[in-house]
C-alpha cells in the first residue's frame, strides 16, 4: 500500500503524473520532458512504493553523449565557423580575423591540421586558400551531428563518417544506457492523493488548523549529507597573497595566452631571432599549429623588422617570427599591453603560468609560474625599480635582498634579485628586472616613456615562505605540506 504521507514534493507530482497516462514508451524521455531527475525516479520505482500500481519493463539502447572535452568546447567544434565562411565565398584573412576574433587562431589551426587551408603567398597574400573543400563540407556535417548529439536528437543514418571522426577526436563517446516502459493499472489512476502540507507554519498553529490537515511526517532518523569542501593549495594562497600586495601598490591586473607566436614572446621584446633562448632546447615549440599569425597590426610588424634589421643586421624573417610556442615568460602580456596604452603612465601586474625546456631538479620546473610587473611613466630609473621591489618583498617579510648586474636583450640596465633561503643557506635567485630598452619601447608605440620592469618566480618565493629545501613539496605528486 502506497504511503501517501511520506512522498516527498518531486515523488507526488511524478504520481500525479503517472495518473495522466496509460502507457509509457520510454522513462529517460519523460523524465526529460517533465523535469524530473531520471535516476531519482528510478531509485523510486526501484524501491517497491509503486509495486501494484505501476508494471515496468527493462530495456537497453546504444546512446551517444558528449565527453567532457566535448562539453567544454560550448557546442561549436573548432574549425567550423571558419570552414562555413569560407564555403560561403569569404577568404580575406582580415576579414576573417575580425569576424572570428581570438578564434580565428584556433578554427585555422584545426582545418590546418587536415591540409584543407593555407595562407597564400605573393599576389594572394593575405587571403585563406581553400586545398580540399570536401574537408570543409565534412565539417558541416560533424557540426551538425555535434549538435544534435548535445540536444539529445536523435541521428539518422548518415551520421555516421561524422561519429566517427567525431569519437577520434575525443569529443563523444556511446555508451549503453538502461531504459523502462511503464504500464499504469487502474489502481493508480483511481488513486486519491489528497493535499499534505510541508510546512508548518505560524498561522496554522495560531487557528488550531493543523489539527484538520494532512502533515507530511518528518525524519529525523534520515542521515545528513556529507558535504565535502576544499581548500586552496599553498601556491593559491600565495597567489592571492601576491595579488593583494600590487593591488594594495595601486597596479591593475593583466592576462595573457598560454600558446603565443614567437613574434610576442621574442620579437616584440628585441630578442633578436639568432638567439640561444629561441631554441629547442630551451623553448617549447608546437606541432600543432605550428604557426600563428601575425598581429594585425601591419605598421608594427614592419617597425619591429626595422628596428632588428638596424641593430642586429641579418633578414628579420616573418616565419620565424609566426612559430607557435608555449609562452616563455610573461613579458608576452607586458608587451601586448605596452602596445595598447601607447605610452600612457600606468602600472601593471599579472600572475600567471609559463613553460620552459629546463633540467627539473631542486630548484627548477619545466612549467612554473611567473610574477610580471611593468611600471610605464616619466624619469623611471634603477632606484625606482629597486624602491618597488624591496618594498614588494617587504610586504612578505623578506628584507635580506641581493641585486646583481645582469644582460637582457629588452632590458637596459638589467638586475637579478637574489633572496636568502634558510634551509639551504644560500641566496638563490628569485627574479630578473630592468629598465625596457628604447629599441623594445619605439614600435611599441611608448618610445618617449621609460618604464621598470620584473619577471619573479611565484615558487621560489613560496619556498622562501615556507622554508622549503625542493620545488617538489610545493607542488606535484609529492607534495607533503
Amino acid at each position: 500500500m502506497l504511503d501517501l504521507l511520506r512522498l516527498t514534493g518531486k515523488q507526488r507530482q511524478f504520481v500525479e503524473l503517472l495518473q495522466r497516462q496509460q502507457r509509457v514508451d520510454s522513462l529517460r524521455s519523460l523524465c526529460a520532458e517533465a523535469g524530473f531527475d531520471v535516476n531519482f525516479i528510478h531509485g523510486f520505482l526501484l524501491s517497491g512504493a509503486l509495486d501494484g500500481y505501476v508494471q515496468r519493463q527493462e530495456h537497453t539502447q546504444q546512446a551517444w553523449v558528449l565527453t567532457a572535452k566535448g562539453e567544454a568546447l560550448g557546442k561549436v567544434l573548432p574549425g567550423f565557423p571558419l570552414a562555413d565562411r569560407l564555403l560561403q565565398g569569404v577568404g580575406d584573412r582580415a576579414t576573417l580575423q575580425t569576424e572570428l576574433g581570438s578564434a580565428f587562431s584556433l578554427n585555422y589551426g584545426a582545418l590546418r591540421r587536415e591540409q584543407a587551408v593555407d595562407l597564400a603567398d605573393g599576389d594572394r597574400e593575405g587571403v585563406v586558400t581553400v586545398l580540399k573543400s570536401s574537408v570543409l563540407a565534412a565539417y558541416q556535417q560533424r557540426q551538425a551531428v555535434f549538435g544534435a548529439i548535445a540536444a539529445g536528437q536523435a541521428l539518422d543514418g548518415g551520421a555516421a563518417s561524422s561519429l566517427e571522426w567525431l569519437q577520434q577526436q575525443g569529443y563523444v563517446t556511446s555508451r549503453v544506457e538502461t531504459d523502462y516502459s511503464l504500464t499504469v493499472l487502474p489502481a493508480l489512476q483511481a488513486l486519491d492523493l489528497g493535499d499534505v502540507v510541508t510546512t508548518l507554519t505560524s498561522e496554522l498553529i495560531l487557528s488550531g488548523q493543523w489539527r484538520q490537515v494532512d502533515l507530511k511526517p518528518y525524519d529525523i532518523q534520515a542521515e545528513v549529507p556529507d558535504v565535502a569542501y576544499g581548500r586552496p593549495t599553498i601556491l593559491t594562497q600565495c597567489i592571492q597573497r601576491i595579488r593583494d600586495i600590487f593591488l594594495n601598490m595601486g597596479f591593475d591586473e593583466m592576462s595573457g595566452y598560454l600558446v603565443e607566436s614567437a613574434f610576442w614572446n621574442f620579437d616584440a621584446l628585441f630578442t633578436p631571432q639568432d638567439h640561444p633562448a629561441r631554441e629547442v632546447q630551451d623553448t617549447f615549440y608546437l606541432a600543432n599549429p605550428q604557426t600563428l599569425p601575425l598581429p594585425d597590426d601591419a605598421a608594427l610588424v614592419q617597425q619591429v623588422k626595422r628596428v632588428h634589421e638596424a641593430n642586429y643586421g641579418g633578414d628579420w624573417t616573418e616565419a620565424e617570427a609566426s612559430r607557435a610556442i608555449l609562452r616563455a615568460h610573461t613579458t608576452t602580456s607586458t608587451a601586448r599591453r605596452l602596445h595598447q596604452i601607447q605610452g600612457q603612465a600606468g602600472k601593471y601586474f599579472s600572475i600567471d603560468r609559463v613553460f620552459r625546456n629546463e633540467t627539473v631538479d631542486r630548484t627548477h620546473l619545466a612549467e612554473f609560474h611567473q610574477i610580471e610587473g611593468v611600471v610605464v611613466g616619466e624619469l623611471l630609473s634603477v632606484r625606482t625599480l629597486m624602491g618597488y621591489l624591496t618594498y614588494f618583498y617587504e610586504r612578505l617579510g623578506f628584507k635580506d635582498l641581493k641585486f646583481k648586474p645582469t644582460y637582457n636583450p629588452y632590458t637596459e640596465p638589467s638586475l637579478e634579485v637574489f633572496a636568502y633561503h634558510p634551509p639551504s643557506d644560500r641566496y638563490i635567485e628569485v627574479g630578473n628586472s630592468g629598465l625596457f630598452r628604447q629599441e623594445m619601447l619605439e614600435p611599441l608605440g611608448c618610445g618617449d616613456k621609460s618604464t621598470v620592469a620584473w619577471g619573479l618566480g611565484l615558487e621560489r618565493i613560496a619556498m622562501l615562505l615556507y622554508d622549503v629545501e625542493k620545488l617538489s613539496d610545493l607542488i606535484g605528486p609529492e607534495i607533503r605540506l
